[in-house]
């Protein structure tokens, strides 16, 4: 198995309303696809079972080390049966807003999948691996450890940085902070 520090980025598909404790909310591991679009390569029952709602947990890793976790919204979720997987399915989870982080999944052709699909048994975590599509050991970086760390990872991102100048003015001209301001008079 593939160490979690090889992987960049993973999603964790979770049941709303599990947000101080994501380890018992977590449904199904994901990857981002697009901006907008989380890939589950093994759709489970729990995802179709989620009435209250899908929250995405967007880990960069590692955990903590620069990039800002995401809680984004699921608008809209699609499964598709994977040929030949004897009712294995995936699913596509449309959010409601993008993500601010680059997407994981590289690009392929159809029939480079539909050879991969058949190689590893309809199992599409695999084919993607072996596609070069995703990051090895994508499929088991999200563990109960790394979901229990999220609460306090995510409290640590709230807090504002605050900057002030040792003698609590700002040299230059007021129009340099303000957004909207355009310097010049018309």
């Amino acid at each position: 198995m593939t160490s979690s520090s090889t992987v960049r980025l993973v999603v964790s598909v979770q049941a709303h309303g599990f947000e101080e404790k994501p380890r018992e909310g977590h449904l199904a591991t994901g990857l981002l696809a697009e901006p907008g679009v989380v890939l589950v390569p093994a759709a489970t029952d729990g995802i179709a079972e989620a009435t209250e709602g899908i929250d995405l947990l967007v880990l960069p890793l590692p955990l903590g080390e620069g990039g800002r976790v995401e809680r984004l919204v699921a608008e809209r979720v699609t499964f598709c049966l994977l040929p030949g997987g004897q009712g294995r399915r995936f699913a596509t989870i449309r959010m409601a807003n993008d993500s601010r982080h680059e997407p994981t999944v590289g690009e392929f052709t159809e029939s480079r999948l539909e050879e991969a699909l058949k190689e590893h048994d309809a199992d599409l975590w695999a084919a993607l691996e072996s596609l070069g599509a995703v990051e090895p050991g994508s499929r088991d970086a999200v563990t109960p450890e790394l979901l229990g760390r999220v609460p306090e990872v995510e409290a640590a991102q709230r807090r504002p940085e605050f900057e002030e100048p040792e003698d609590g003015i700002v040299p230059g001209d007021p129009c340099d902070l303000l957004p909207t301001c355009r310097k010049g008079t018309a």
